[in-house]
This record gives C-alpha cells, sequence and structure tokens, in this order.
C-alpha cells in the first residue's frame, strides 16, 4: 500500500515522465509494490521473507495479468528484433533497412538512442504500469488500503492543480519554477499543456468516483457529513485548473465529465429523498455547497478567454479536413496499414513517420513561398497527436488487442457493479473512460509515462475497490 501510494503521488510531479530518471523512479516504485505484495516479511527474533502462495496463485489465475505480461514480451521482442536502425551524420539522419535478428515474421522496432526515443525507453513506462497494476490486484485485500492508495493520488493531483492556478497567476516562465520548459504553454509539473489537463481530468475521474462511492455509504448511514464532501471541493478545484489552463480538448472533457458528474449527482439526491431520513437537510446542504461550488468555478474561470480559445467551433468543424491533426491522422492511417498486425515498433513513430509525411506537402513543410511557388522548411512530428491510431501503427493489431484485453479484463468488476446498487459510481467511470478514449483520439496523452502509470494505477486501485465492495454485500 505504501509504495503504491507514493508511486502514484510522484506521477503528479513527475515532470511528465519525460526526464529518464522520472520513469526509473515510477519503475523502482512499481517494482516495490510487486515485490511486497508477493512476499511475506515477518519480523521476530529471526526475520525472514517467504512468498505468498495466495498472492502468487491469484497473479497466475488472473486474466489481466496473463494479457498484460504478454504485452511487455510482444514489446520486449519488438525492442530485441530491431528492423529499421537510425543513421545520422554531419548532415543530419535518416532511417535504414536493417537484418531482423529474429526475422521479419516476428515483431520488430527501430534501433534508435535511448535518451532520444526507443523501444526500450516505452518498454519502461509499460513495465511500472503493470507491475503497479499487479502489485494492487494480488497486494490489496481490504476496501480502506485500496481508498488510501486512492486518496494519496487524488491529493497529490489536487495539489498539482492547485500549483498550476499559483504558476498561471504568478505567471511563471519555469515548469515548478525550476525546469525552463521550450513549450511555454506548459501546465504544473507537465511540459505540454495538454497533457497536464488530461492528467487533471483523470483525478476528475477518481475523485468523481470516489465521491459516488463516499456518498452512497452516507446516505445508507443516514450521515450528514462525510469525505465526499472534500471530494466535491476537489473537484471543484481541479475543474477550476483545467479551464485556466485553456486547453479545448481539456475544457471539453473536463466539461462532459463536471455535467456527467453534477446530473448523476443529483439522480443521487433524487433516490435518496424517498429512502433516508432527514434526506431533505442532506439534499438541502448538498445543493448549498452545488451552488456554491458553481459559483466559484465561474469567479475563477475566465469564461471570455475560453471563448476565445475555442474560436468559431463552426467554422473549425468546417475545415477539420484541412486541419494539421486530421491530415496528421490520414499519414499515420497510411504508416499503420504497411505493418497492420505487428506495428512498427514501441516508439518507432518519430523516425518512421516522415517517410508518409512527405506524401501531404501541407503536412511535411511548415511553410509555403508564394514568390518563389515552392514549399519550404519542414515540420517535425515526434507524436501523432491521435494516440489511437499511433499505437495501431506501433503495436500493430496483435499489441493494441494485447493491450486493450489487459484492461478490459482488469474492469471487469466495474461492469458487474453496474448492476448493483452501486452503480453511479461504475457509470461515472465509463463515462471517464470513454472521454479518455476520446480525446486520445484528437491529442497525444497516452505517450506521457506519468499519466499512463498513474491511470493504470488508478483503474487498478479502483476496480480493487469494487471487487471488494461487492465480496463485502455478496459476502462471496
Amino acid at each position: 500500500m505504501l509504495f503504491a501510494s507514493l508511486t502514484l503521488a510522484f506521477t503528479a510531479w513527475g515532470f511528465a515522465g519525460v526526464i529518464a530518471w522520472t520513469v526509473d523512479v515510477m519503475l523502482v516504485g512499481s517494482l516495490l509494490t510487486f515485490i511486497a505484495a508477493i512476499i511475506t516479511f515477518r519480523l521476530s527474533a529471526f526475520p525472514y521473507f517467504s512468498f505468498s502462495k495466495k498472492a502468487l496463485t491469484q497473479l497466475l489465475f488472473s486474466a489481466p495479468f496473463w494479457f498484460s505480461f504478454l504485452f511487455l514480451i510482444y514489446i520486449s521482442i519488438q525492442a530485441l528484433n530491431p528492423s529499421v536502425a537510425v543513421v545520422s551524420d554531419e548532415s543530419g539522419w535518416w532511417v535504414e533497412s536493417t537484418s531482423a535478428p529474429f526475422g521479419e515474421a516476428w515483431p520488430s522496432s527501430v534501433r534508435s538512442d535511448y535518451n532520444e526515443m526507443n523501444a526500450f525507453r516505452v518498454l519502461k513506462w509499460f513495465a511500472a504500469s503493470f507491475l503497479l497494476m499487479w502489485g494492487i490486484s494480488i497486494g490489496i485485500s481490504r476496501r480502506k488500503a485500496a481508498s488510501i492508495i486512492l486518496w494519496s493520488l487524488i491529493l497529490s493531483g489536487s495539489g498539482m492543480a492547485f500549483v498550476a492556478i499559483l504558476q498561471d497567476m504568478t505567471e511563471a516562465d519555469k515548469v515548478l519554477w525550476t525546469l525552463k520548459s521550450s513549450n511555454e504553454q506548459f501546465w504544473g509539473s507537465f511540459f505540454y499543456r495538454n497533457q497536464g489537463v488530461a492528467y487533471l481530468n483523470g483525478i476528475l475521474i477518481g475523485t468523481g468516483v470516489l465521491y459516488f462511492y463516499y456518498a452512497k455509504r452516507a446516505i445508507e448511514r443516514a450521515q450528514h457529513g462525510g469525505p465526499h464532501f472534500l471530494l466535491f471541493l476537489l473537484f471543484a478545484l481541479v475543474a477550476s485548473s483545467v479551464g485556466l489552463a485553456l486547453s479545448r480538448g481539456g475544457i471539453l472533457v473536463a466539461s462532459i465529465l463536471t455535467i456527467g458528474f453534477l446530473f448523476l449527482l443529483m439522480l443521487q439526491r433524487v433516490f435518496a429523498v424517498f429512502s433516508t431520513r432527514n434526506s431533505w437537510a442532506i439534499a438541502g446542504i448538498t445543493g448549498f455547497v452545488l451552488v456554491g461550488g458553481a459559483y466559484g468555478i465561474g469567479k475563477q474561470v475566465d469564461l471570455k478567454a475560453i471563448e476565445e480559445r475555442f474560436g468559431d467551433v463552426g467554422a473549425t468543424i468546417d475545415n477539420a479536413e484541412s486541419d494539421a491533426r486530421m491530415i496528421s491522422s490520414k499519414a499515420t492511417w497510411d504508416m499503420a496499414q504497411d505493418r497492420l498486425w505487428l506495428g512498427w515498433g514501441a516508439g518507432s513513430f518519430r523516425y518512421i513517420f516522415p517517410i508518409y509525411q512527405h506524401n501531404y506537402p501541407e503536412l511535411f513543410y511548415s511553410r509555403y513561398h508564394k514568390k518563389k511557388d515552392q514549399w519550404m522548411g519542414r515540420k517535425v512530428f515526434h507524436y501523432a497527436h491521435n494516440d489511437i491510431l499511433q499505437f495501431l501503427a506501433e503495436y500493430g493489431i496483435i499489441g493494441c488487442s494485447l493491450l486493450l484485453l489487459s484492461l478490459a479484463t482488469l474492469l471487469f468488476p466495474v461492469v458487474r457493479q453496474l448492476f448493483s446498487a452501486s452503480s453511479l459510481q461504475s457509470l461515472f467511470l465509463i463515462l471517464g473512460l470513454a472521454t479518455i478514449a476520446a480525446h486520445a483520439f484528437l491529442e497525444f496523452i497516452l505517450n506521457s509515462p506519468a499519466y499512463w502509470v498513474a491511470m493504470v494505477g488508478l483503474l487498478a486501485a479502483l476496480a480493487k475497490l469494487f471487487e471488494l465492495e461487492w465480496k463485502r454485500r455478496f459476502a462471496v
């Protein structure tokens, strides 16, 4: 529990995992979480360690473990079997075909510098996320422990949201006032604003789910207060931070989450009125907090700036076909089709994409010189701004299937809760997952190591909490 809590708390302050040592910290924290779950330490006159047979048995019969383990093996094969190499000299760099050690029939990747990006670097953050998932899944046996892990992430993420607001108010020119960023539009500890608000939207999801969990408990016990009121205030704080960031995709996702949260909250209150004593008083208190929270958000967020940021939505939709991100998605799809089943390899996008980018002059060149009547310069794409298609291009159908099955089987307790009295928290989580998928179709949020580790850890802790709650209610 301790290692999982610290690892998830660190994701809010780990500079998005962009700096190499931050990924190492998350990997070590996740590894310690997993080790603590499978090894029992007994302190006596002769302290000793022993493997937990129960934990190991549970792990070996876990579908999420096997799918995620196979995915890690898949990426490992890609990393060890490069079929393309990056070559450079004083004039620049290019890619050349090379003999794949295991043959072309096996998953392969691009041989490149680790510090820039390669399959081994990607393998690290996937290993960190899945080790954390395994550790939480088999190492947590009490609802309180799962709740503490979730609280550590939510409080740390909310703290980052507050610091981001302070940075905005003080017009900070460095990330966390310490590191200079080549991208001026950073947010909190994230060098890229869009990734920062995506992380905060993940915090909104966790906060909302935990709110409904505690609110339901308070209703059942006819309590007037509870942790859910603090969670509501944290939700408002994080939503305010997203609004101030002025990221269009992030604001749209946060708006959907906020509307869904408020709708389900009112639905819960309506049900409570007919099932709980003193429910009118509780509903009144909730309503007061709602109005106060909405007013606070309205005062903090510059709505005019948001309106200017979104601009003419109709014109944006009309010009979608010529939008750089839409064209980038087309080029990424072209890239994916050439190795549809096995993919080009983890971390290969920035090296292979220019080949397909060249087919779209408006995407390849940075500007058009009217007098010379020719395109000039070159745009550099490290990411596709469409994680769904980039994942398909890098991991292929086989790799993406293993990844999806890892997460789908992990979330089985969430689906099961839809048919129980705890359905509101499951509904909000499913709404959150839908917004993550939609956002990933427009941005490169899933390529942030800190975001990925935090989201997998969040889902693992929520799934465990749902599972333990189900067992408590039905005495399984």
